[in-house]
């Protein structure tokens, strides 16, 4: 509730301007009745038809400003709910960019895209109704009440008697239909998880035929949201048929109570009609928060899941800002010393002890077999990931003192699975600088070896991009990656196993490129291919996380059984 009393506070402008306009609203809706009633008594029973006229007109007038007022106020509704959602909406993406990759694959794709669409959707419609219906419901209810005590205590006590049965019938409603709802999301995250591994993984599916096996979990999926849809929907089925059904019963009594007063002298005409009328607009608004309290308990499971989210402390965090200072050249770009890490909840550290350098202007390599921890190397430097013990110091300064902006700045980053955004070619290539020229564009192109075929296309830069880039090869899509951390100009550029999908020749073609072109910074290259890391300035080779080896391509073939061991296996398999 802490963020929605929050918003409701950064707007109390706003929401109070909501609230005051319904309320002139709920004036000129009780007016109503107490017109009707004296046009009744004093012009038609009376046979006047100057009351008649005069009293209409007032009717109509009421009715023109309470229609213009309402619309207002729904107006200025509609626009603070969709406020809410929006601000929301901006919270959660500033979360899930500060979490770390734990804490968000905790969270899941799946429940993340819920929480951002079903779950805040739920909330601006309720905040939306809430504010039209059930804010003025009790204004409402109690001024008639008042209004017909004033004429008969005894239509009074019969509209109270009424009103509690709804009222406890709602409130056993809205019990029982808490768990159900909290669950319901949790269903719903569910389909999101099922249906988005069916899209993006169709190609896998149709390959394997498994097609049927695929129908049959999305549809167990479906099954148990639906099902426990239906038993909500049946729960709250309940209350609009018996709240219809109270409301003819209460006109029958009102009717039958005000007629024998009537006939005894305790009642006008005009006043049972005024009476009736309250009461019709007392249980009206009563059906309509009842409807909208039973929404309550899927806004309150909405909201208390975003609260969880946007609570999570982030376990990588900035600290208080320590400014880096410039070291003159040549420096030690970047120095792992004696790091570890291990994953939360691993029983074994995934880096050991883990001390090198990258130097400005050379290139690093890290090889080694699948799960030695090369890849998280790439995490840590980045730090997507806070190390247990050790330092890596960029420039001389702990990346813990830095904050993580000021840090990826200073990174150019190429990852495994080469990622690439809707948009137009320049658009992604100007990811990690705004300003670069055209120029700039395809010289980055030129170095990571994809002049040749975004020259080709129709549009050059400007070609459209798939989301993920999936209207290119896998090469083309990480040549396009490369060139997006080219153009960023930064102090340390990694490659994470980025060669993978380049055949022979352009994987050579690409690291003759970068020796000539891009000399300044540090590079360090994360490699499966022997042949990818051949001239780099030092290799350094994992095991288990454990260092077992660093140097060149020749010392390591003498020093390092490791290195050589898995040398010679790549050689026999180009060979065989």
């Amino acid at each position: 509730m802490k963020y929605l009393k929050q918003f409701l506070m950064r707007h109390k402008g706003k929401t109070a301007l909501a609230i005051l306009l319904l309320l002139g609203q709920v004036v000129g809706t009780l007016l109503i009745p107490a017109l009707v009633a004296d046009i009744v008594d004093h012009g038609i029973l009376q046979g006047s038809m100057n009351d008649v006229l005069r009293i209409g007109m007032w009717m109509l007038t009421v009715t023109i400003v309470s229609t213009g007022i309402a619309a207002f106020g729904s107006w200025i509704t509609s626009d603070l709910s969709s406020l809410f959602g929006f601000e929301m909406r901006s919270l959660l993406l500033q979360k899930s960019q500060a979490l770390s990759l734990q804490q968000f694959e905790a969270v899941g794709i799946s429940s993340m895209i819920t929480r951002t669409t079903s779950d805040i959707i739920n909330l601006q419609r309720t905040m939306g109704m809430v504010l039209q219906m059930v804010v003025p419901a009790p204004i409402l209810v109690l001024v008639s009440i008042i209004m017909t005590t004033i004429v008969s205590p005894v239509m009074a006590l019969i509209q109270l008697v009424f009103m509690a049965v709804v009222l406890v019938l709602a409130a056993i409603i809205l019990k029982k239909s808490n768990a159900l709802s909290s669950s319901i999301q949790t269903k719903l995250d569910r389909i999101n998880q099922v249906v988005r591994e069916t899209v993006t993984g169709v190609r896998v599916i149709r390959a394997f035929g498994n097609e049927k096996y695929e129908e049959s979990r999305s549809g167990a999926a479906y099954k148990e949201y639906a099902d426990n849809m239906i038993r909500l929907n049946r729960l709250f089925a309940v209350i609009t048929p018996v709240v219809w059904l109270l409301m003819g019963a209460l006109m029958a009594v009102i009717l039958g109570v005000g007629g024998a007063l009537s006939l005894g002298g305790g009642m006008a005409v005009g006043q049972i009609t005024a009476v009736a009328e309250y009461s019709i607009l007392t249980m009206a608004y009563l059906i309509m928060a009842a409807s909208v309290l039973t929404t309550l308990p899927k806004a309150r499971a909405s909201l208390e899941r975003l609260r969880v989210l946007l609570d999570t402390k982030p376990t990588v965090s900035d600290p208080s800002h320590t400014p880096m200072t410039p070291l003159p050249a040549p420096y030690e770009t970047v120095k792992f010393d004696h790091v570890s890490f291990a994953y939360e909840g691993a029983e074994e550290p995934v880096i050991h002890d883990l001390t090198f350098t990258l130097r400005s202007g050379q290139t690093t390599a890290v090889i080694g077999s699948t799960g030695s921890g090369k890849s998280t190397l790439a995490d840590l430097l980045l730090r997507l990931h806070d190390i247990q013990s050790g330092h890596i110091l960029l420039r001389g300064v702990d990346v813990r003192n830095l904050s993580q902006q000021e840090l990826r700045e200073q990174i150019g980053f190429v990852p495994q699975k080469a990622f690439l955004f809707s948009g137009t070619i320049a658009e992604n290539l100007r990811m990690g600088r705004a300003d670069a020229t055209d120029g700039e564009l395809w010289e980055a192109l030129r170095i990571a070896q994809a002049e040749d075929f975004v020259k080709k296309l129709p549009k050059g830069l400007g070609s459209p991009v798939a989301q993920g880039g999936t209207n290119f090869s896998g090469g083309q899509r990480q040549r396009l990656a490369i060139a997006r951390a080219l153009v960023k100009k930064v102090d340390v550029l990694i490659f994470d196993d980025s060669f993978s999908a380049l055949d022979v020749r352009t994987d050579a073609a690409l690291r003759r490129a970068l020796t000539q072109s891009v000399t300044a910074p540090a590079k360090l290259i994360i490699a499966q291919r022997v042949s990818t890391i051949l001239n780099a300035d030092q290799i350094l080779v994992l095991d288990q996380g454990r260092p077992v080896g660093s140097g060149t391509h020749h010392e390591l073939l003498e020093t390092c059984p490791t290195y050589r061991e898995i040398a010679e296996s790549q050689m026999q398999k180009k060979e065989a």
